[in-house]
């Protein structure tokens, strides 16, 4: 009972040192769920030795501890004993993650918590508090977008675990994901949501396509499937940079032009079009979803400028972005030789 309450006092003094503007029964409820989760842990190595283990689950659980120690080698991620363990939960949303954003132009809602700075969504364990705090903004007048997260990270704090949810990807996404939560684990830029989401985005399909050809060889199916998704995202960014410019034009034209909020609302319809269904889309669904892949191009032009390995870029990247005010613009090289946003990569 004394490590519980141990253990429990130290989640969470974690978690309000990360979520400082938060209630005290939003802190509680956080670390308490968090706490369950992490003390449920198991590891992985044992998972393995039990006999009624499944085969599909097994040959899972197998290669994501390859890709963890693919993680230290192959890309200098900070492992320590992260994603060593495995924790069962409930099939379904982990996490509910609401996000919100302006109206009448491309501006996010930002929570500020020590530690981590701004950022541009809250987590919620529970379906109903998430649904209440969107509730709450539409109300305001500010778009809203709520989804469901299988996965979330301490950054390091904690030694998170792999969730029994995880074990639903095909064996690339799973790769993909490990890497994408390791990086956060390892670069994380305080207040700056879009470049540490892009970049974990970049890490994760990079390394994934690196560790399945360094593993099975270049012409396996999953170096090709990993191959195949890495420069999806690639071509999906630049689609999304070019529309996002169109929009962003089209809300000055209505800044300009003194537009009424009514007319404003009206009239982004027809632009929404190009990013789905008009009456599923506003600004916080297009903004949530484009801090996932906000200019991977640049990313992918900084490995080539160099022709460095993926460990080499990963470490090179992250120091020109962490020592300017603009990470992004920090490692723009379309100056330095790099290929026009989109364009076809012979290599990654």
């Amino acid at each position: 009972m004394n490590s519980w309450r141990g253990f429990l006092f130290s989640l969470l003094a974690f978690t309000l040192v990360g979520c400082g503007g938060c209630s005290p029964l939003y802190v509680l409820e956080g670390a308490v769920v968090q706490g369950r989760i992490l003390l449920s842990r198991e590891p992985v190595v044992r998972v393995l030795r039990d006999p009624e283990l499944p085969e599909a689950e097994r040959a899972k659980l197998e290669l994501l501890l390859e890709a963890r120690a693919f993680a230290t080698k192959g890309m200098g991620l900070e492992v320590g004993d992260a994603y060593a363990s495995y924790a069962e939960v409930p099939e379904g949303a982990l996490v509910w993650v609401v996000s919100a954003a302006r109206q009448t132009r491309l501006e996010s809602y930002t929570w500020w918590f020590p530690i981590v700075g701004s950022v541009t969504y809250k987590g919620f364990f529970e379906k109903p508090d998430a649904e209440s705090l969107a509730r709450q903004l539409q109300q305001e007048g500010w778009d809203t977008y709520m989804r469901p997260s299988s996965a979330f990270s301490t950054l390091g704090w904690f030694d998170d675990p792999i969730l029994s949810n995880w074990l639903r990807r095909d064996d690339v996404a799973l790769v993909d994901l490990l890497l994408h939560e390791l990086t956060h684990r390892s670069f994380y830029r305080s207040g700056h949501t879009d470049f540490n989401e892009s970049f974990a985005t970049w890490a994760g399909r990079a390394g994934a396509y690196a560790f399945f050809r360094d593993r099975d060889g270049a012409e396996a199916p999953n170096t090709q499937l990993a191959f195949k998704r890495l420069q999806e995202s690639f071509k999906s960014s630049a689609r999304w940079g070019a529309e996002i410019e169109k929009l962003e034009k089209f809300y000055r034209q209505a800044a300009r032009e003194k537009w009424s909020r009514v007319k404003i609302l009206e009239e982004r319809r027809e632009v929404y079009r190009v990013f789905g269904d008009p009456d599923r889309v506003n600004n916080a669904v297009i903004l949530a979803r484009f801090a996932y892949q906000r200019d991977l191009s640049d990313f992918r032009c900084a490995q080539e400028a160099t022709r460095a390995s993926l460990r080499e870029v990963l470490s090179s990247t992250w120091s020109k972005a962490s020592a300017s005010a603009d990470p992004f613009a920090a490692i723009g090289c379309q100056d330095e030789g790099g290929q026009p946003d989109g364009a076809p990569a012979g290599r990654s």
